[in-house]
């Protein structure tokens, strides 16, 4: 396994077990919220850490917000308790900074059985304003908004429709068969994790792309990688 992806490898099983509901008494729901960030975290790891499925330093750059989502295998299903997804935006008001991250539901998303696969790690670049306001003010229907569904190395670069489609995604998929495909789902803002997280009764698009909000501390690592991501560093 890459060295990167070892220091998040036990935090990751860790999430999956909490997802089965193994040990979620013992925790505080800011806990089980720090434990999300750390898993998604560990989603944008394995996407960058596979040339197939890297997003391009450009494209980053080039993006108003993405998402990053973890979800792994609940029994014969994808998605439900055992997801884990989270939106950073820029703010225009901030020269285009990255803003705080904040958490989304992906309950409804779901994707096609495969036998072997054990987790899906997933970056979902969102191009538009428009695709933002989705994200982070209601439902951010995929079947409907997502445009395309590709990596660097599936992508046809000299399709410029793609290249320039409001939403993009890469996925990365975990276990013996890579063969998966979305189905038609949705994300929706975590109002009651963004709340605990910052400590406010503001919702999420106040919260998402707010001069006034900077991300909560078990936040930042998780901006700071994805900073890295655009700047084609590391970040440590």
């Amino acid at each position: 396994m890459n060295p990167k992806l070892l220091r998040f490898a036990s935090i990751a099983a860790l999430v999956a077990f909490s997802a089965a509901g193994l040990h979620a008494e013992k925790k505080t729901f800011r806990d089980q919220l720090a434990e999300k960030l750390l898993a998604c975290e560990y989603a944008l790891e394995v996407v960058m850490s596979k040339p197939e499925t890297a997003v391009p330093a450009q494209e980053i750059k080039e993006a108003k917000g993405i998402i990053i989502m973890r979800q792994v295998r609940a029994g014969l299903i994808f998605g439900g308790q055992g997801g884990s997804a989270v939106l950073i935006c820029r703010v225009p008001q901030k020269g285009d900074e990255w803003g705080a991250p904040v958490f989304l539901d992906p309950g409804g998303v779901n994707f096609g059985l495969q036998a072997g696969m054990s987790e899906i790690n997933t970056v979902i670049l969102l191009n538009s304003d428009e695709a933002v306001r989705r994200a982070y003010s209601g439902r951010f229907d995929l079947g409907a908004d997502a445009k395309a569904v590709a990596g660097p190395k599936s992508a046809d670069k000299d399709n410029s429709d793609l290249m320039k489609a409001p939403v993009r995604i890469y996925t990365s998929l975990g276990g013996a068969y890579a063969g998966a495909t979305l189905k038609t789902g949705w994300i929706k803002p975590f109002e009651r994790a963004n709340r605990e997280l910052y400590r406010t009764a503001l919702g999420t698009p106040e919260i998402a792309i707010s001069t006034a909000f900077q991300p909560a501390p078990e936040a930042v690592a998780i901006r700071n990688r994805v900073i890295a991501a655009e700047s084609g560093a590391v970040a440590q």
